[in-house]
């Protein structure tokens, strides 16, 4: 494993195109989920290629996971602390996102799954402190670009940082909306609080935004 990619939602932008899901049902203009980046994963990973995923889990756990039957697997062993971080921080745990991801990739990070969620939401939170945040939730109903989210970014972690960041978009009817966030973060960077050496700068994957994208708003 070479770093961790810390992945965060733009939870309108998901519930613009997955408007069944319980949680984008629930979604409203005052909820967290509204105007704060979420938890989607975080993510160990090799480079080339990804991964590694689905380690010390068998294949009944595998293919439940791998059929969307999220609710299926087992829930993480959590404290209820933890739990109710998780309920506003990940509004995809109303559809049992924590398991599949402890699944998937919380397996190989090498640690319990308290330890794990524990780190995801601190490091979420840490993100949600800074200027990129809040770049994004200025300017909900939009247009933003690109270099405005990294200029954001490097405001918070210094400059040439956003070598760090992905920008994932998704796409409709000719506009983009920005979906996601990826922050890649060396292995030794979980601990203590989030600062630019913690930043895997050879981690970034290609951005498919284009020149700027929508920052949907909820409702």
């Amino acid at each position: 494993m070479s770093h961790y990619v810390l992945a965060l939602s733009w939870q309108p932008a998901f519930c613009e195109f997955n408007a069944e899901r319980p949680e984008c049902r629930e979604l409203d203009s005052a909820d967290f989920a509204a105007s704060n980046l979420t938890v989607h994963g975080l993510w160990p990973n090799d480079r080339p290629g990804g991964g590694p995923s689905y380690c010390r889990v068998d294949t009944e756990m595998k293919a439940l996971d791998e059929a969307k039957n999220w609710c299926e697997l087992p829930e993480p062993k959590i404290s209820a602390k933890t739990r109710a971080a998780l309920s506003s921080a990940m509004p995809g745990a109303t559809s049992c996102l924590d398991r599949h991801e402890w699944i998937k990739h919380g397996t190989c990070a090498g640690t319990d799954a308290e330890v794990y969620f524990a780190d995801t939401l601190r490091l979420a939170k840490a993100l949600q402190t800074t200027p990129l945040n809040q770049v994004i939730a200025v300017n909900v109903g939009r247009h933003i670009t690109p270099q405005q989210l990294r200029n954001a970014f490097e405001a918070a972690f210094g400059a040439g940082s956003s070598k760090a960041l992905t920008l994932v978009c998704t796409e409709r009817n000719g506009r983009r909306y920005l979906a996601e966030i990826r922050v890649a973060l060396k292995q030794d960077g979980l601990k203590g609080s989030l600062e630019g050496n913690d930043l895997y700068l050879e981690g970034a994957a290609a951005d498919n935004c284009g020149e700027d994208m929508w920052v949907d708003s909820a409702g």
